[in-house]
């Protein structure tokens, strides 16, 4: 791709999409990882973005026709999402939860901070788990996840921010559907016991400081 060889590389890319897993499953993490790479090439290569436009047409005619594999819908949604696209995932969520409602339900929190981009806070509302038992466990998820890391090799991988990061996106997420059907007051209860549940006072300190930062970002 850096050399100008397009065609090549995008050969490359498809023959990669296609069958890593079938040669090394471990390569799931790194295979979703040349999504971007092969949108980056597209941009150079318009012929790249046609064919990732393909696949993806025929993942959604796939599961539109029955097949029921959340990992499919997990393909549809991290292209999209390096399309920039999260719109069309949204709308590819409504027209799954029409055809096939089971396995759209099975599909909810994959397609959840697609539908909450969409602002459809009602939808969000019916398909997300309680708000406070969810926040209670992701927060002991976090805690877990940060010990485990202390007892790992060091590396150069930013886990502990991560982690970190991953939990203030979940928690934004429930405060954003609570504020936008019309709670605020559960909003800012929830966000208060999500930053009380983190024992650790850094990791504390960085929660809270993450949801006042995605609160200011909302008001903009």
């Amino acid at each position: 791709m850096r050399e100008g060889r397009h065609e090549e590389a995008l050969e490359a890319f498809i023959w990669f999409y296609q069958h890593a897993l079938d040669e090394d499953p471990s390569l799931e993490e790194m295979r979703y990882y040349l999504i971007g790479m092969w949108v980056e090439l597209g941009k150079a290569y318009p012929k790249a973005l046609d064919a990732l436009r393909t696949i993806r047409s025929e993942k959604t005619d796939a599961l539109l026709g029955g097949e029921n594999d959340r990992e499919v819908f997990w393909d549809i949604v991290i292209i999209d999402a390096e399309l920039g696209n999260t719109a069309a995932t949204y709308q590819f969520y409504i027209a799954l939860a029409e055809a096939w409602p089971a396995f759209a339900s099975e599909c909810a929190l994959i397609a959840m901070p697609a539908i909450v981009e969409a602002q459809d806070y009602a939808l969000a509302a019916s398909l997300m788990p309680a708000a406070e038992p969810f926040v209670r466990e992701m927060a002991v998820v976090l805690e877990q996840e940060i010990a485990a890391i202390k007892h790992r090799p060091l590396s150069r991988t930013p886990e502990r921010w991560a982690e970190i990061t991953t939990y203030v996106s979940e928690v934004q997420r429930v405060l954003t559907v609570l504020a936008g059907n019309g709670d605020p007051h559960e909003a800012a209860r929830i966000k208060a016991l999500a930053v009380s549940l983190i024992k650790s006072p850094s990791v504390r300190r960085e929660v809270a400081a993450g949801l006042r930062k995605g609160a200011r970002a909302r008001r903009s």
